[in-house]
Formats: structure tokens, sequence, C-alpha cells
């Protein structure tokens, strides 16, 4: 009869057409785990975040990812490899992070940094990477947000598998009393409608009592819950989709480098014309004089972005030359020659910023993009060093060189060094200032702010308004935005930035 069982039970699994997968196949098998699991998951999910917003929540949370990700690894029997630990360290410190930051946009990139962090250390612990080039990497992290959604029938497949397996289906008095359950769930809703009717008394409670039941938190709790277990459970399942599929080795012909050479050489004379204009009217700064019409700063905003997509450019040009065509050392030559000119580039982007910032001041998305200038200068490097060195694992380079450097700058507060470098950038301030310093940055600023503000010789007077009314009103607003904000904010949304502002104000 056990037998019998085991026989039907591999049917329902090979009906899918994964049951060749092993992996994949063993954890189906013990779906009490994991189905556990992502229960463990879908209810911390819902206590954590639920009408909940950003704070030390999200550290606990991705701190039992990162437990529940040793308990699968270990049932699986899967030994977790040194790179996957790196990942994980990162996305810790990046759901850290957060907690150490008012900055709403810093919680929205951390959020997105730590879904593809996972997505990658799925990849890295379950497949032999190494044996992947850039495009593969890329490519499969995009298939396994597919495969999970492919695999969103799984969890109630193997529920339902699981339930077979148990006494309480073997159990005819069981399954009476279930059956009888669900035909008397209508005629109570019938019966309890009619008798609410006929007693008003009745009646108020019973819409207490469904009130409560079917209260919008309720819904919410359990819809919430819901999703995050199916998710947690389609996710694990999409990521060991292919694992030990045997995949045909294609050895991808490559094309005659004469196509490439052309290409780039058109490419160098340009690209030589503009670094060496760049280097005269910008670097040396005083062997040309620019155009009457422009501005140090209008020049340096005018081109900023254009040079931007450029340098992007280069390094997608730069990385399919050597990804598509044949190896060769005039091409080499040539790549290190538009590498030398990206190099200039992205020197004259960061210089026309620098100059802008110093006519403009400095804002969320100028020092953004300075961090993208940096990371662009260090991705160059990889690159160019795979074009002589095609086993260079790339796609890791790229993703460690991306990684520190954006933990470093979620760490930094960016709003803090903003406003500290307009408060010391403007020796008086006026109303708009006043305004921006409180309403344009988080409370990251406020340990910087709330000093200036009490400050009141370092304001203007101005036309409709005195220096006391307006200061006054900012201080009144803010002191009001920083107490509010604290006190709506429950122990799960503990954020440390937001704790500092509250208590600067004593």
């Amino acid at each position: 009869m056990d037998q019998l069982s085991n026989i039907q039970e591999e049917a329902v699994f090979s009906k899918d057409g994964l049951s060749d997968n092993a992996m994949l196949y063993k954890m189906r098998q013990k779906f009490g785990l994991f189905g556990g699991i992502s229960v463990v998951f879908g209810g911390a999910f819902t206590l954590l975040f639920y009408r909940a917003g950003l704070g030390i929540n999200l550290f606990i949370f991705v701190s039992l990812i990162l437990v529940l990700m040793v308990v699968i690894m270990k049932s699986l029997d899967i030994k977790i490899k040194k790179t996957t630990y790196g990942y994980y360290v990162a996305v810790g410190l990046l759901s850290l992070s957060t907690a150490f930051t008012a900055s709403e946009t810093l919680h929205f990139l951390n959020i997105i940094g730590i879904l593809l962090l996972l997505d990658l250390s799925l990849l890295q612990q379950f497949y032999e990477v190494h044996n992947w080039d850039f495009m593969k990497h890329v490519g499969r992290m995009i298939l396994l947000f597919f495969q999970s959604i492919a695999c969103i029938g799984m969890p109630f497949v193997d529920a339902v598998s699981h339930g077979k397996k148990t006494k309480l289906f073997h159990n005819n008095k069981a399954i009476n009393i279930i059956i009888g359950i669900v035909l008397a769930i209508p005629v109570l809703f019938i019966v309890t409608a009619l008798l609410s009717s006929a007693d008003l008394l009745f009646g108020e409670l019973t819409n207490s009592i469904f009130d409560m039941i079917f209260s919008s938190d309720i819904i919410g709790i359990v819809i919430m819950c819901f999703v995050g277990i199916i998710a947690c459970y389609s996710i694990l399942c999409g990521a060991l989709l292919q694992v030990g599929v045997t995949e045909q080795e294609k050895h991808r012909k490559k094309a005659d480098t004469s196509i490439a050479i052309t290409f780039i050489t058109s490419l160098s004379i340009v690209y030589v014309i503009f670094c060496s204009i760049q280097i005269m009217y910008l670097f040396v700064n005083g062997i040309m004089i620019l155009p009457e019409q422009f501005t140090f700063a209008e020049y340096a905003r005018r081109g900023f972005f254009e040079l931007l997509a450029v340098t992007l450019i280069n390094l997608v040009v730069i990385f399919f030359c050597s990804y598509l065509f044949k190896d060769s050392k005039p091409l080499r030559y040539l790549l290190s020659g538009v590498t030398i000119c990206t190099y200039i580039m992205i020197a004259s982007a960061a210089y026309r910023m620098i100059m802008y910032i110093s006519a403009y001041q400095l804002t969320f998305l100028r020092l953004f993009v300075l961090l993208f200038l940096v990371i662009d200068a260090f991705v160059l490097g990889g690159l160019i060093y795979y074009v002589f060195h095609q086993e260079f694992p790339l796609f890791g380079y790229i993703v460690a060189v991306v990684t520190i450097c954006y933990v470093i700058f979620s760490f930094s507060k960016p709003d803090y060094w903003i406003a500290s470098y307009f408060i010391n950038q403007n020796e008086m301030l006026n109303a708009e200032d006043c305004s921006y310093l409180t309403n344009e940055l988080s409370l990251d600023a406020a340990p910087i702010v709330i000093p200036v503000l009490n400050n009141r010789d370092r304001f203007l007077e101005t036309d409709r308004v005195t220096k006391l009314d307006y200061l006054d009103y900012e201080q009144n607003r803010y002191v009001k935005k920083i107490e509010e904000v604290s006190k709506v904010r429950d122990i799960r949304e503990y954020n440390f930035s937001i704790s500092i502002a509250r208590n600067k104000l004593n």
C-alpha cells in the first residue's frame, strides 16, 4: 500500500514535467519543511511590515531570510559557497543602512539592491556560475523572475499532495467533519441574515462580529501573509527549476574583427578631437577662452548628460566588441585607445559637475551622479582588463564594485553632507534657503539644520516678511514635522536617524 502511494505521489509531480530535476523534486517532497519555512516568511513579512514603514524591521526581516536560507541549504544538503556569504553580508549591510537613514530615496534604492543581491545569491548557490559569461548572468537574473511566476501554482499542488499523505485525509471521521463544516457555511449565512432581521439585538451582535471578522485589517493581514507564503515557495521553486538540467554547450562563432576595427577607428577619430577640446577648454583653463555666450557653469551644465550618455555607450561598445568579435592585437589597442578617451570623458563629466555644483549648489541627484561616475571609472578598468584577459570574471567584478560603492553611499547619509555643503557655501541665508533645508532634505540633515535655525544671525531680512517671522514659522514647522514623524512610528519602524533628529530638539 505504501509503495502504491509513493508511485501515485511521483505521478503527481511528473505531471508538470519537473520530476527529472532531482533538487526540485527533493524540495517538493519535503513540503512540510519548506511549506513551514514559507509560512514563517509570510508571517514575519506581515508582522513586520503591515501598516509600517521601513526601519529596523527591514534588518530583522533580512536577517530572518538569511537564517532561513541557511536552513534551506542544509535541508537540501548543499554547502554554502564563500561568494554566497559575500552576497549575504552585502544584503545585511544594505538592510541595516536603511535603519540609519530617513531618506525615502535611499530606502527605495536599498530595497532594489537587496532584491537584486538575493536574486544573485540564489543563482550563485544553486548553479555553477563560474562557467557563465556576462550575458548569461544577466539572462539568468531576468529568467529567475519569470521562473518564479511560472511556479506560482506549485505551492497549491504540493499542499494538496502533502495533505493526502497525512493521517487527516485517511481518517473518514475527520473528512466527514470537514464536509459538514463546508456544507454548513452557506446555510449559516442565510439563517444568520434572517435571524438578524427578526431581532435587532441579535442583529447588532452579528453585525459587530462580521465587522470584526471582515475588517480591512483582518483582510489585509490575511492577504499579505498569503502573498508572502506563495512568493517564498514560488521563488525557491523557480530558483531550483533549472538545477541539474543539462544544457547543450553552444560554441558561439565570433565575427571577423575587420568590422569592429573599422567601427572603432571611426569613433576614435571623433573621440580624439573631442578629448583634445576637453583638455584645452576645461582642464588647462587658459590655453583657450570659452565662447562669449557661455560661463563656465553654463558650459559645464550644457554637455554633462550628453557626455554621460557617451561614456555609457562606450562601455557597451567595448564590451560587445570583445564579446562578439575575434580577438586581435589591433582591436585590443583600438579598444585601449577608446578606454583612454572614455576616462578623459569621465574626468570631463566629473569636472563639469563639480563646476556646476560650485555655481548652483549640491543636490542628491548631483551627488548620486558623481557616485555613478566613480562606479563608471572602476567598471571601465575591469572592462579593459577583460578585453586582454577573457577569463576575467567581469560580471562578479561589476557586482562587487557597484555593491561596495553603493553600500558606502547608503551609509554616508547624503542629505547631511548636502546640508553641510549648502550652509558652508552660503554665509548668509534667506527664507528660500531655510525652506529648502527643512522641506527638500530628509531628517538625516536635522543635526546640522537645527543649530542653524537657532542661529538667527545667519539669516537675512526679506522684503515681504521679517527674519523673525519666517524663522519662527520654519522652526515651528520643522519641530512639528520631527515630532509627528517620531510619534507615528512604532518599534518596528525604529530609525536611528529620526531618533537622533528627535533628540536634537531637546
